[in-house]
């Protein structure tokens, strides 16, 4: 098989640069070895929440070059994230995502599934956003939860309304498909909601039930338990509640992650690129400071050629680096990869303060060149989670960091 490019992995990385580069008439297959980490994604992208200091940053694009040098945004400058920020919404609404929060300029509050708000620069348009902590813009809300329904803690997200001035009202429906789920508790998920949900008669009966106890409420915050299917059930629901809707994402896993994994992988194809899905890439032949292909476990006699190649196989969580008592290790290709010799250094004790492992990742040149051996492979690159430098939890910039060197290995390529 050959191709312009493979992008290796599945995750939010892997997807933006491969839609990028379809776009732009590139042949592309997206190799995928199993679930995307998208699907625990909680409905919206962050750019930069956090300075080193722990600070909230309002204005993401003032701080870019505060970042230590490491930093994939200070690899490819502040004037490529403008640009790529400004190229991300674009693409991301040509799939059929619609976000709060288009400036990279100015950060808003997302509301998380525990009630907290944190700072963020896009999320989809039908969650919970807020542009200040001092300005909301309900005076009435009524929180619903489902019951039996626990990933949802609902008395923490209107408490945070209650703090945030609001007349808050806590409002449990009951439903009997739902409780029957509860004989089995690993079935409880969102996903199972769901798929109820998509029953017409499950959703109206959940709808009247909520009519009838807030009929007086300026918003209606629902569980995100709806959009599995697409958007018809949130079209739905919306228009049979009548009184203003937005939701809050649930424990994992996310509805709103497998509504941007679903969008964005139809986007992908409709753009002519392939799927090669089930494919564990377990190594490639190099030729000097080339890689000319690669070979899958599910294509055991194949090389699978293209011009270029991107590594986007994510971090510890997804298997794209590995860790052992040796050290370090990018499991494919053995690549150059940044970290502490001393294994004492990769921890720290406290659960609630920076880990050091969160910076380990995958050496690159300012291009995102991969390095081995100390030199840049010609033909690959490695974006997302995988690259080093920076600590995706401690800043809240993981999904900004994705997509930005994602759609910047695309422009190079």
């Amino acid at each position: 098989m050959k191709f312009d490019v493979i992008v290796i992995g599945g995750g939010l990385s892997a997807i933006m640069c491969g839609i990028a580069l379809a776009t732009n008439g590139k042949r592309v297959a997206l190799m995928v070895k199993g679930q995307s980490k998208l699907n625990f994604n909680s409905g919206s992208i962050d750019l930069l929440g956090y300075d080193e200091q722990g600070n909230e940053v309002e204005n993401p694009l003032d701080f870019i070059e505060t970042l230590s040098p490491s930093h994939p945004y200070s690899k490819m400058g502040l004037a490529n994230v403008v640009h790529n920020a400004a190229m991300a919404p674009v693409i991301l609404e040509a799939a059929g995502l619609s976000f709060y929060g288009r400036s990279s300029e100015r950060n808003h509050y997302r509301m998380t599934p525990m009630g907290l708000l944190r700072p963020s620069w896009l999320t989809l348009d039908d969650y919970v956003a807020i542009d200040s902590r001092k300005a909301l813009s309900w005076n009435k809300v009524a929180v619903v939860s489902i019951h039996s329904f626990l990933d949802f803690p609902a008395d923490f997200v209107a408490s945070s309304f209650t703090s945030l001035g609001a007349q808050t009202e806590l409002c449990e429906i009951k439903l009997g498909t739902v409780d029957k789920l509860t004989s089995n508790p690993t079935v409880m998920r969102s996903t199972a909601v769901a798929k109820l949900m998509q029953n017409d008669g499950v959703l109206n009966d959940f709808a009247r039930k909520i009519r009838s106890k807030v009929d007086d409420a300026d918003l209606v915050v629902l569980p995100a338990v709806f959009g599995l299917d697409g958007d018809d059930t949130i079209q739905k629901i919306t228009k049979q509640i009548k009184t203003p809707v937005r939701f809050v994402s649930t424990l994992p896993p996310c509805i709103a992650g497998s509504r941007l994994l679903s969008k964005l992988r139809k986007r992908f194809v409709q753009n002519g690129g392939t799927f090669l899905l089930g494919s564990m890439v377990k190594n490639g032949k190099m030729a000097g400071d080339r890689l000319l292909s690669v070979q899958a476990k599910n294509f055991p006699d194949q090389d699978i050629v293209a011009d270029h190649f991107v590594l986007a196989t994510g971090s510890f969580m997804s298997g794209g680096l590995s860790s052992s008592s040796a050290g370090i290790k990018e499991p494919i290709f053995g690549l150059d990869v940044d970290y502490s010799d001393n294994i004492g250094e990769w921890s720290n004790e406290s659960l609630f303060d920076a880990q050091p492992y969160m910076e380990f990742g995958v050496k690159t040149d300012n291009e995102f060149h991969a390095l081995k051996d100390g030199r840049p492979i010609e033909n690959l690159f490695a974006i997302g989670s995988i690259l080093s430098g920076h600590n995706s939890l401690k800043l809240a910039d993981d999904t900004g960091v994705a997509v930005m060197t994602a759609l910047q290995v695309a422009r190079q390529i």
